[in-house]
C-alpha cells in the first residue's frame, strides 16, 4: 500500500525525560480503527502522536482488553501486522510507514530541517515520476535508493513549502534540505489601520500588492497600481519624465471635491511616487468603513498603506538590480500634412460661400516641394519630438542581522530623458532630463527581552530639466500654427532666424518654443525619518504592548526658469523673396530678445512632525481571542517661505482612534473601530467628529458540517461592515469658516437720483457654518479558496452614501439677495455603489512547470442625489440622477441630409397662414442648417433647440469599470509574465481645434490627420468624425456644429498590454562559480500596445484637445543578482 506521510499539528511543551514503562494503559476495544485507539491512548498519557490521517483509515482493526499495561506493550500489540512502524522521541510518538523495497543501486542520504535548524521527523522524500519514497526519522534523517539515472527528489512536510532537488547521476549522494515554513492563514498577518491583524480575523475590505516581483520603468510608483488591484482606479495622465504620476481613486468618486485617497508610508502621511519600488515590503489598500474609520475625517476616500522593508535575521544578503530602457510614445497626436490642410480650408470656404484661399498652383508647389521656404509643408510634431528616449535604473541593497539587531539599507538611481528635441546652437540645455537618487535604511533593535526600537530613514534627491515653457504650451503652439504658414527655421548665410508672421508674437513657432525659449530647472528633495519604541507589557498581562513613534520629514522644492523670446522674421516681399546670392530677404515681424534672463524663481518647502502613542492588546483564552487598540496622534506641518499670515500658521491635525476585536474558535468574528478627530477648516463647534464602524464575520469552512465540502471549498469567509467616516479635504483654502472681506471702488451702486458710484466691501468665500463631508459605507464580502487552495476568489459588494458635500451655492441662491460671491454650504448628496472582485489561480503542473493566473474587476456607479439645484422646468435638466462628472449638453441625432434641408426650405417658403397649419419638419437651431450639420434632439418638443433641450450627458474620464488580468508561467529556468489593463465606460468631451478647426477669422489652427474622415457632398455619410466644415468669423457658418453635445463626446475605453516580462535564471553551476546566491537576466516592456475606439491620442491622457505630453512605452533589458 502506497503511503504518503502527513503530520498533524504537534507542540513540544515538555523537555524532561520519561519512559514508556512509567505510562500505564487500561483499554477495552473491539474491531476499533487504529485512529480511534491512538486517540484513546493519548487521553491516558502525556504523549503526542504524529501520524497520517489518510493512511490510518484502511488498516487492520484492533481488538484489545488490557488493564494497567505498559504503553510500550500496548503499542506493540496495536502495530503488530500493520504496514506501519512507530518511534518514540521524548514525549512524541512518530507513526510512519514501513519502508518499501528500494529499487536501484544508488543510495542517497541526508537530513531535513526547518529554517532554524530544527529536525523535521516524518518528512516525506519521493522520487518524481517513480513509486519510491522514504520518511525521515526522529532526527530528520532519511535514506532512499534510486536508479543510477538523473532523478528529481521531492521533499514535503505538512505546513512547509515543497522543495525539489535534482540529483544527477555521478554527482553527490548527500542532500541536506532546509524547508521554509508556510504562512498559515491562522497566523498570517495583514496590514490594517495603525497595526497588523491575523488574516483570518480581518473583516475589512482590502487589496494588497506583492512588490517583490514588480519592476516599473517609471519615475512614479503610482503607475504600478494600474490593473493590479481590485477597487483601485489608477489612470496615468501624462508620460512627461518626473511628472508622470497616476491619478488614483478607490472605488470611483463620491464627491466633486478631492477624491484622492490618504497615503501613509510607514504610518505617516507622505507622498509615495518617488519611493523606489525595491524598498517596499507591502502595499495595502483599505477600502471600506471598518478598515478606514480609525482615520476619521481623512478616511472617506480610502487609504493606501505602504510599509518599507525592515531588517531580516540571517547572514547579510546583497541584492543588485539594473536595467537599461529605450522609450517611445504610446500614441502621439498625428497632424495633417499641408496638402490635406489646404484642401480642407478651400472646402470650408466653399461651404461658407467664399473663394478658395489656396490656389491650385500653391497646392501643387507645396506637393512637389518646389521651395520649402515659400511653400512649406512642416510636420511640426516631427520637428519637435525625437522617436526614441531613454531611461535606466540601478538599485543595490543589503539585508541581514541577528535577532537583536537586523537591518535593511538601499541606494538607487533613476534617469529618464524625454523626447523633445534640442537645438545644438544654443549654449544651454533645454532637453527634458530627470534624475533621482534614493536611499532607504531601516534598523530594528531588540534592546531588552521586552523592548524593541525601530529606526528608519529614507529620502530622495530629484532634479528635472525642461524647456522654459511647458510641454502643453509647446503642443498648443503646434496646434495653432498650420503646416503651410512658414518653415521650421530660416537660414541666411548660415545664421538661423525664427520664422513668424504675427507682430504681437501670436501663432508662435513651436520648434522655437521647444528649443530656443530657454530652460527650466526643478530640484526637489525629501527626507523621511521614523523612530518607534515598543515595550512589551506582558509582565503586567500577556498580550499588552505600549508603542510610541516620532517622525520628522523635510521637503524642499526649488524651480528656476530662465527664458527668452527671440525676434521673428518673414519675407519682406514674397514676390521677390531672395537676393542675388539666393539668400532669403527677411524683415523682422516681432521684436524679441536673445538674452536669457531669470523670468521666474519659485520655492516650496515644508517641515512636518508626527507623534503617535498607542496601547495594543492581543490575547487568546481557549477558543476566545480578544484584541484592542487605543491610539493618540498629532501632526504639524509648516510651509516656508511664508507668503501670508495664513500660510505662516502650521497645518495641524490631532485625533484619537480605537479598535476592539473578538473571535471565537476562528469561526465567528466581530470588530468595532472608531476615530475621533477634526479639521482646522471648520468652525470650532463643527471642528471635531466621531466616526464609528463595526464588522462581523463568519468562516463556515471551519464548522464541522463543512468537513464533507473541504475537498471542494477549502476555505469560505463571509463578512459585513458598516460605518461612518469623513472627508475634510474639501477646499484648498484654509480656515474656510472665516469670512474674507474685500474693499474695492468697483463695488458701488446707484441710489435714487445719485448716479455716481461709491466704494463698497465684498464678502468673499462665505462659508461660515460648514463642516466635513460624511460618508456611510457598507460592504458585504466573500473570501473563497477552491481546488485544494489553488484557486482564490474575493468578491465585495459596496455601497456609499455621502452627505454634507461642500458646494458653492450658485444655483439655489437667487441673485436679488445681493451676493457678489455665492456662499458655500454642506448641501450635496451622492450615492456610489458597485462591486469589486479578484481571482488568483496557482498550479504546479509538473516539477519544472508552474502557472499563475490572476485577474480583478471593479464596477462602480455614482450619481447625484442632491446638488442644491432647484427643480428644473423639465426632468432631463435636473442634475439629480446623473454622474458626478456629467456635463450639460445636447443629444446629437446624426447629421442633416440634403433631403431634410430641402424639407425645411420648402416649409420656410410657405406663407404664414400655411405654416400655421403645417408643423415645421425640424426644430430651429442656432443658425440656418445646411446638409452635413449636426442635428439635435428637441427634448421638449417646442420646435426650437435651446437650453431647455440640454441634459446631463456622458460620464467623464473616471471610468465606471476597470479590470486587469494576466499570468505568469515558469518552466525550468525561464519565466514569462503578462499583465493587461482595461478601462470601460469613460468618455471625453473634445473641444478647441478638435471640433472647430477654422474658428474666428479662419487664421491659424492645425488639423488632425483624420481630417479626411468628414462629411462632404461626395461623402454624405452619417458615420464620420467631422460634420460639414465651415470657415470664417461669421458664426452662422459653423455655430451649429461646435455646441457641447454627444457628437463630440468620445469613448476613451481601452485595453492595454501594460507589462510583459521574460526572465532567465542562470544555471546553478555558473552561480556557484561566481559565488552568488542567484542571478537572472530579463527583458521587460510596458504599455506595449493599446486597443481603443479612440484613435487621436492615448485615451488615458488628461486632455480634451491633444495638448498633453503622451504616455510612454518602454523596452528594457536588465540583470539582477544577489550574494
Amino acid at each position: 500500500m502506497k503511503l504518503t506521510i502527513v503530520i498533524v499539528l504537534a507542540v513540544f511543551l515538555q523537555l524532561e525525560a520519561s519512559t514508556t514503562s512509567a505510562q500505564k494503559i487500561s483499554l477495552k476495544v473491539e474491531n476499533a480503527p487504529l485512529k480511534k485507539v491512538v486517540a484513546l491512548i493519548r487521553q491516558q498519557t502525556d504523549f503526542d502522536f504524529l501520524y497520517n490521517n489518510i493512511s490510518l483509515k484502511d488498516l487492520k482493526p484492533i481488538t484489545l482488553n488490557v488493564v494497567n499495561e505498559d504503553l510500550s506493550s500496548v503499542l506493540e500489540r496495536c502495530f503488530a501486522g500493520q504496514p506501519l512502524k512507530y518511534t518514540i522521541n521524548r514525549k512524541t510518538i512518530l507513526i510512519t510507514g514501513k519502508p518499501a523495497a528500494q529499487p536501484g543501486d544508488r543510495k542517497i542520504t541526508g537530513r531535513i530541517t526547518d529554517s532554524k535548524g530544527q529536525s523535521l521527523p516524518g518528512a516525506s522524500v519521493t522520487v518524481v515520476g517513480a513509486s519510491v519514497s522514504a520518511t525521515t526519522d526522529a532526527e530528520g534523517r532519511y535514506e532512499i535508493r534510486v536508479s543510477d539515472k538523473d532523478v528529481v527528489l521531492r521533499f514535503t512536510f505538512i505546513g512547509f513549502n515543497t522543495v525539489e532537488v535534482e540529483a544527477k547521476a555521478g554527482s553527490k549522494n548527500i542532500f541536506d534540505v532546509v524547508l521554509e515554513e508556510k504562512v498559515n492563514m491562522l497566523n498570517e498577518l495583514v496590514v490594517v489601520g495603525y497595526g497588523e491583524q491575523r488574516k483570518i480575523s480581518n473583516i475589512g475590505s482590502q487589496s494588497s500588492l506583492k512588490m517583490k516581483d514588480i519592476k516599473t520603468p517609471s519615475a512614479s510608483l503610482s503607475t504600478v497600481l494600474a490593473g493590479r488591484l481590485s477597487g483601485v482606479v489608477a489612470v496615468q495622465r501624462t508620460g512627461e519624465p518626473g511628472k508622470d504620476g497616476a491619478d488614483i481613486w478607490i472605488r470611483g468618486i463620491s464627491t466633486p471635491n478631492s477624491s484622492s485617497p490618504l497615503v501613509l508610508v510607514d504610518g505617516v502621511e507622505r507622498g509615495f511616487n518617488d519611493i523606489d519600488p525595491e524598498d517596499i515590503e507591502s502595499l495595502t489598500v483599505l477600502k471600506d468603513a471598518s478598515a478606514t474609520a480609525v482615520y476619521g475625517v481623512r478616511g472617506a476616500n480610502g487609504v493606501i498603506l505602504i510599509k518599507t522593508k525592515p531588517g531580516k535575521i540571517g547572514k547579510p544578503t546583497v541584492s543588485t538590480d539594473y536595467y537599461e530602457s529605450i522609450t517611445s510614445f504610446t500614441k502621439r497626436v498625428d497632424l495633417s500634412n499641408g496638402i490635406a490642410y489646404m484642401n480642407a480650408v478651400n472646402e470650408a470656404l466653399a461651404n461658407s460661400g467664399q473663394q478658395p484661399k489656396y490656389s491650385q498652383s500653391v497646392v501643387n508647389n507645396t506637393l512637389n516641394n518646389v521651395d520649402p521656404y515659400l511653400y512649406p509643408n512642416v510636420s511640426w510634431l516631427d520637428e519637435i519630438f525625437n522617436d526614441w528616449g531613454h531611461n535606466r535604473r540601478a538599485n543595490v541593497n543589503v539585508r541581514g542581522g541577528s535577532a537583536n539587531a537586523n537591518y535593511y539599507a538601499s541606494v538607487s538611481y533613476y534617469n529618464e530623458t524625454g523626447l523633445i528635441k534640442t537645438d545644438n546652437i544654443e549654449n544651454y540645455n533645454s532637453k527634458i532630463n530627470f534624475n533621482r537618487y534614493n536611499f532607504t535604511t531601516n534598523l530594528n533593535l531588540k534592546v531588552t527581552e521586552s523592548t524593541t526600537v525601530d529606526i528608519g530613514a529614507q529620502g530622495y534627491l530629484g532634479e528635472g530639466n525642461y524647456p522654459a515653457i511647458s510641454s502643453a504650451d509647446i503642443y498648443s503652439a503646434a496646434m495653432e500654427i498650420t503646416p503651410v504658414d512658414y518653415p521650421k527655421m530660416f537660414y541666411v548665410n548660415g545664421k538661423a532666424y525664427v520664422p513668424g508672421l504675427n507682430p504681437n508674437g501670436g501663432y508662435r513657432n513651436p520648434y522655437a518654443d521647444a528649443t530656443r525659449r530657454g530652460f527650466s530647472n526643478q530640484t526637489r528633495n525629501q527626507i523621511y525619518s521614523n523612530l518607534r519604541v515598543t515595550q512589551d507589557l506582558g509582565a503586567l498581562t500577556p498580550g499588552l504592548k505600549l508603542s510610541g513613534m516620532f517622525a520628522y520629514d523635510v521637503y524642499n522644492n526649488v524651480s528656476i526658469n530662465q527664458g527668452k523670446r527671440e525676434s521673428t522674421f518673414y519675407f519682406a516681399n514674397r514676390d521677390v523673396p531672395y537676393d542675388l546670392d539666393n539668400q532669403p530677404i527677411l524683415v523682422q515681424t516681432y521684436a524679441g530678445s536673445d538674452v536669457l534672463g531669470f523670468s521666474q524663481r519659485s520655492e516650496n518647502n515644508n517641515k512636518k512632525t508626527y507623534l503617535e502613542a498607542s496601547l495594543t492588546y492581543d490575547r487568546s483564552f481557549g477558543k476566545h481571542r480578544v484584541g484592542a487598540l487605543a491610539l493618540f496622534n498629532e501632526q504639524s506641518r509648516l510651509l516656508y517661505p511664508v507668503g501670508s499670515l495664513e500660510s505662516s500658521i502650521p497645518y495641524r491635525m490631532m485625533g484619537v482612534a480605537g479598535r476592539a476585536t473578538y473571535s471565537w474558535d476562528d469561526r465567528y468574528f466581530a470588530e468595532f473601530n472608531i476615530g475621533y478627530n477634526g479639521s482646522e477648516n471648520f468652525a470650532p463647534n463643527k471642528r471635531f467628529g466621531t466616526f464609528p464602524a463595526f464588522g462581523i464575520g463568519w468562516v463556515p469552512s471551519n464548522e464541522k458540517f463543512w468537513e464533507p465540502l473541504k475537498n471542494v471549498v477549502s476555505f469560505l469567509k463571509i463578512r459585513y461592515t458598516d460605518g461612518k467616516i469623513g472627508n475634510s479635504n474639501v477646499s484648498d483654502r484654509r480656515f474656510m469658516f472665516l469670512e474674507q472681506m474685500e474693499y474695492n471702488g468697483d463695488f458701488g451702486y446707484n441710489w435714487g437720483s445719485n448716479n455716481g458710484k461709491t466704494s463698497g466691501v465684498k464678502v468673499n468665500n462665505n462659508a461660515v457654518n460648514i463642516g466635513w463631508e460624511e460618508s456611510r459605507k457598507q460592504d458585504l464580502g466573500i473570501d473563497l479558496k477552491l481546488m485544494r487552495d489553488e484557486l482564490s476568489i474575493i468578491f465585495d459588494l459596496f455601497k456609499e452614501h455621502r452627505t454634507d458635500i461642500l458646494l458653492k451655492r450658485n444655483e439655489s441662491i437667487p441673485s436679488f439677495l445681493g451676493y457678489m460671491s455665492d456662499p458655500y454650504g454642506n448641501v450635496g448628496v451622492v450615492d456610489n455603489k458597485g462591486f469589486d472582485s479578484s481571482l488568483e489561480y496557482n498550479k504546479r503542473i509538473s516539477a519544472n512547470w508552474s502557472v499563475s493566473v490572476r485577474g480583478n474587476f471593479t464596477f462602480n456607479k455614482d450619481k447625484w442625489v442632491d446638488s442644491d439645484q432647484p427643480d428644473q422646468r423639465y426632468p432631463w435638466m435636473n442634475k439629480a440622477g446623473s454622474n458626478l462628472n456629467a456635463r450639460r449638453g445636447y443629444i446629437a441625432d446624426g447629421l442633416y441630409t440634403q433631403e431634410e434641408v430641402d424639407d425645411i426650405r420648402r416649409w420656410e417658403s410657405l406663407s404664414s397662414s400655411d405654416r400655421a397649419d403645417i408643423l415645421r419638419p425640424f426644430p430651429v437651431q442656432f443658425a440656418e442648417v445646411k446638409a452635413g450639420d449636426i442635428k439635435y434632439k428637441d427634448l421638449n418638443g417646442d420646435g426650437r433647440i435651446d437650453a431647455y433641450d440640454q441634459s446631463y450627458i456622458g460620464r467623464g474620464d473616471v471610468p465606471k469599470m476597470i479590470y486587469g488580468f494576466g499570468f505568469n508561467t515558469t518552466y525550468k529556468q525561464f519565466s514569462l509574465g503578462l499583465l493587461f489593463q482595461g478601462v470601460k465606460d469613460a468618455d471625453r468631451m473634445l473641444n478647441g481645434n478638435s471640433i472647430n478647426p477654422f474658428r474666428g477669422d479662419g487664421g491659424g489652427g492645425n488639423l488632425f490627420s483624420n481630417i479626411n474622415d468628414r462629411w462632404t457632398v461626395d461623402n454624405p455619410s452619417q458615420d464620420v468624425f467631422y460634420p460639414r466644415l465651415a470657415y470664417g468669423s461669421d458664426q452662422t457658418s459653423n455655430i451649429n456644429n461646435f455646441q457641447t453635445s454627444t457628437w463630440w463626446q468620445k469613448d476613451v475605453s481601452f485595453l492595454r498590454l501594460k507589462t510583459m516580462q521574460i526572465s532567465y535564471n542562470l544555471p546553478q553551476r555558473w552561480i556557484k562559480r561566481a559565488n552568488l546566491k542567484n542571478a537572472s537576466v530579463y527583458m521587460m516592456g510596458t504599455n506595449l500596445f493599446t486597443l481603443s475606439k479612440f484613435k487621436l491620442w492615448d485615451p488615458e491622457l488628461n486632455t480634451n484637445n491633444g495638448t498633453s505630453y503622451p504616455n510612454i512605452s518602454t523596452y528594457s533589458m536588465g540583470v539582477n543578482f544577489s550574494f
